[in-house]
């Protein structure tokens, strides 16, 4: 039985590579599952928006569930919200940028010093203003939205308003 292969044998270069116990799931299989091609996944990995989680030694891509999530967090916010992949990857840039604001805080949660406050109290404001801009850009999706809604409403109308003047 071959020996397990490791990050140590990787070549350089290659972070993350996989050992053979590893139940990472394959590029194909993940884009089975979310309902998109290889290449587009390819093409989210050039734009920085999902990148696998690690390589073979053969440099084959192996993605584990959290980036399976992702991808759904991606396709969600272009499907539902109407978002191009650029205001995606400044959306998703501001959540992972959340998420290390929330451990930061937490980090410094139990300490009453000075310094600490001042600490949370920066992470707060800066947690503020993120959430206050994520909320800014989807109120802008919406108002596209809600513009595209009325164009077609107006053409509806004018298409019965044809019908009606044929009688």
């Amino acid at each position: 039985m071959p020996a397990p292969r490791t990050t140590a044998d990787a070549p350089p270069g290659v972070s993350g590579a996989v050992t053979a116990t590893d139940l990472r799931l394959r590029i194909g299989d993940v884009a089975a599952r979310a309902g998109v091609s290889t290449r587009t996944l390819r093409y989210y990995e050039e734009l920085g928006l999902l990148r696998p989680s690690g390589r073979t030694l053969g440099g084959e891509r192996r993605y584990e569930a959290s980036d399976l999530t992702k991808l759904e967090r991606i396709i969600e916010l272009k499907k539902a919200m109407g978002m191009n992949l650029e205001e995606v990857k400044e959306f998703l840039a501001s959540e992972d940028r959340l998420a290390e604001l929330r451990a930061a805080y937490h980090a410094h949660r139990d300490q009453s010093t000075k310094a600490a406050r001042e600490h949370q109290h920066a992470i707060l404001e800066e947690a503020i203003a993120l959430r206050r801009a994520l909320a800014d850009q989807l109120d802008a999706t919406l108002a596209r939205i809600k513009a595209f809604r009325s164009q077609i409403q107006a053409e509806a109308e004018r298409c019965r308003q044809l019908l009606d003047e044929l009688g």
